[in-house]
C-alpha cells in the first residue's frame, strides 16, 4: 500500500499493540472513562503504554480527551464520531474471525 492510502493508516493505527482493545473499551458503557479505570480494565497495559496508546489515539481523531480545572486533576477519555464508526467495523471483523481466524 502506498503511503497516502487512507486504509494502509487505518490499519497501521488499529494494528499497534493495545490499540483496538483501548477502543473496545471506551466502548463499553458508552461512557466517558478516567485513565486509571482504562488502566485496570486493559491489565496487564502498562501506565506508560497506555498513555502512549491514547495520546496517539488522540492525536489521529479517535479518541478525545477531557481535561477539568479540579484539583486534583481530572481527565476523562471517549470515543470521537470518528472513533464510534470505527467499532462499527469490529462486528464483521469479529464474525470473519471465528469463522476463519483457525485458518490463518
Amino acid at each position: 500500500m502506498n503511503k497516502g492510502c487512507p486504509v494502509g493508516k487505518i490499519v497501521k493505527i488499529l494494528s499497534m499493540k493495545w490499540n483496538m482493545l483501548i477502543l473496545k473499551q471506551l466502548k463499553e458503557d458508552k461512557s466517558k472513562k478516567r485513565f486509571n479505570v482504562l488502566l485496570e480494565e486493559l491489565q496487564p497495559i502498562s501506565s506508560r503504554t497506555l498513555s502512549k496508546r491514547l495520546k496517539e489515539l488522540e492525536k489521529t481523531g479517535l479518541v478525545e480527551r477531557c481535561k477539568f480545572n479540579e484539583i486534583p486533576p481530572r481527565v476523562e477519555y471517549s470515543l470521537t464520531i470518528s472513533g464510534l464508526e470505527i467499532i462499527k467495523c469490529f462486528k464483521p471483523l469479529s464474525k470473519w474471525a471465528e469463522k476463519f481466524g483457525n485458518t490463518i
